[in-house]
C-alpha cells in the first residue's frame, strides 16, 4: 500500500454519552489485552477497538487517523449504526462507512458493513467482528479430557434448558460441569468445549455474527453450536462444529467427544486452521484491504461533492428511521411469539459468579 501525497483523514465517530472513551486516542493494542472488558458491546467492539487496531498500520501508510464524538466534513467516517441513526447534518459531508451490526439496514451511508455474509444488500460488504478481545486459549495440558462445558456470553436469550436439573445431572454423570459465564468471556483456559446456542427469532439471527464459533476455534476447543445462519455459512465440514438443537443433542455431542479422543484432537486442529481466517491479523488485513481498494477510490471520486448532499442525506435518513422502526417491531413480535410458546414456569435465571443455579 503506497503512502499518499496528501494524507487522507479517516475519523472514527463514537458518542461519549453512550460509550465514554476519554483515553481512546492514547490506547494501544496492549490495552485491549489488559482490559478486554472495555471492548465489549457494539460501539466498543466495532469502533473503539477498530480504531486502536488499525491506527498504527494506517498511519504507517500515510493516513491521518482520528477519533471523536462529532462528524468531520471532508473525512472518511467510520461509525456504528447507533451513532449514525441520529440526524447530524455534518455527517452528510463525509464519506460514511456505517457498521450495521445486528440492526436494521442502513440507508444514509456510502458503504455499510455487515457482520455475516448472508444476504448482503446493495451497498453492504461483509466484515467479521474481531475475535474476543484478550482471548486466552485453552490450556493444552488438559489434553482431550472433557470436564468443563461452557457458554460464554449474554444470558438474556439463554434457552430454558440451561437451568434444567435433569440436564445438569446427566452432565455430572459424565463427569462434566456446565458453566454459564456472563462475564470473563476471554478466558478459555479451563474450557474443554464451547456451547454456542441462544433463543432468538430468525430476524435477529439473520444479522448475528459467527464470533462464538471462531472464538472457539482460536481458543483450541471444540464448538457445539446451534444451526444459526452465520454458523452454517462458515461450516465447511464435520470437524468445524457439532450441531446441537437442545439438551439431548448436547449430551450426545459430549458422548462423542469423550469416547473418541482422536475426534477431539482433530476438531481442535481443524479449528486452529479455520480460526486463522478470523484472527486479529486476518481481520486487520480485511479492513485495510477494504479501505484501500474500495473506500479510498470512492472517497477520492466523491470528495468534492460531499458538501452538497444534505438533501440526499435527509431523505436517506428518513428511510433509515422507517427501517429501524420496522425492524424493532418485527423483533418484538418474534420475541413475543416465542415467549407465548414457552412454558408458563421458567427457571430462575439469576447469574451468580458466572453460573446458573439449578433448582
Amino acid at each position: 500500500m503506497r503512502q499518499h501525497e496528501h494524507p487522507i483523514r479517516i475519523h472514527f465517530v463514537i458518542d461519549p454519552a453512550a460509550s465514554p472513551w476519554p483515553d481512546l486516542p492514547r490506547l494501544t493494542e496492549a490495552d485491549i489485552d489488559a482490559r478486554p472488558d472495555r471492548f465489549v458491546g457494539g460501539r466498543n467492539s466495532w469502533i473503539a477497538q477498530t480504531f486502536v487496531r488499525l491506527r498504527p498500520v494506517l498511519e504507517a501508510r500515510g493516513w491521518q487517523v482520528t477519533t471523536g464524538p462529532r462528524f468531520v466534513p471532508g473525512t472518511i467516517s467510520i461509525v456504528h449504526r447507533d451513532d449514525a441513526n441520529r440526524f447530524d447534518p455534518p455527517a452528510a459531508a463525509t464519506f460514511l462507512v456505517v457498521v450495521r451490526a445486528d440492526r436494521a439496514p442502513v440507508h444514509a451511508c456510502d458503504l455499510a458493513l455487515a457482520q455475516n455474509p448472508l444476504a448482503l444488500g446493495e451497498g453492504e460488504r461483509f466484515m467479521p467482528l474481531w475475535p474476543q478481545p484478550g482471548l486466552r486459549a485453552r490450556d493444552a495440558g488438559r489434553g482431550t479430557r472433557l470436564e468443563c462445558l461452557a457458554y460464554q456470553g449474554r444470558v438474556e436469550r439463554a434457552p430454558d434448558w440451561f437451568g434444567d436439573a435433569d440436564f445438569h445431572r446427566a452432565l455430572r454423570r459424565r463427569g462434566v460441569r456446565f458453566e454459564v459465564r456472563s462475564r470473563g468471556w476471554s478466558d478459555y483456559t479451563t474450557v474443554d468445549a464451547a456451547l454456542a446456542v441462544r433463543e432468538e427469532g430468525p430476524r435477529v439471527l439473520a444479522t448475528k455474527p459467527a464470533t462464538k464459533l471462531y472464538n472457539g476455534w482460536l481458543a483450541g476447543v471444540p464448538v457445539l453450536a446451534a444451526p444459526e445462519p452465520a454458523y452454517a455459512a462458515l461450516r465447511r465440514g464435520p470437524l468445524d462444529l457439532l450441531e446441537v438443537r437442545g439438551p439431548r443433542d448436547v449430551l450426545d455431542a459430549v458422548d462423542i467427544l469423550q469416547r473418541d479422543p482422536r475426534r477431539y484432537r482433530d476438531m481442535v486442529r481443524n479449528g486452529r486452521q479455520r480460526g486463522a481466517e478470523y484472527g486479529v491479523d486476518a481481520t486487520r488485513e480485511r479492513w485495510v484491504d477494504l479501505l484501500e481498494r474500495e473506500v479510498l477510490p470512492r472517497f477520492m471520486a466523491a470528495r468534492h461533492g460531499l458538501a452538497g448532499r444534505l438533501g440526499w442525506f435527509a431523505r436517506a435518513w428518513l428511510r433509515q428511521q422507517l427501517a429501524s422502526r420496522w425492524h424493532r417491531c418485527g423483533v418484538a413480535f418474534e420475541r413475543a411469539d416465542r415467549l407465548r410458546l414457552r412454558p408458563a414456569t421458567l427457571p430462575n435465571f439469576v447469574v451468580d459468579r458466572g453460573f446458573f443455579p439449578v433448582k
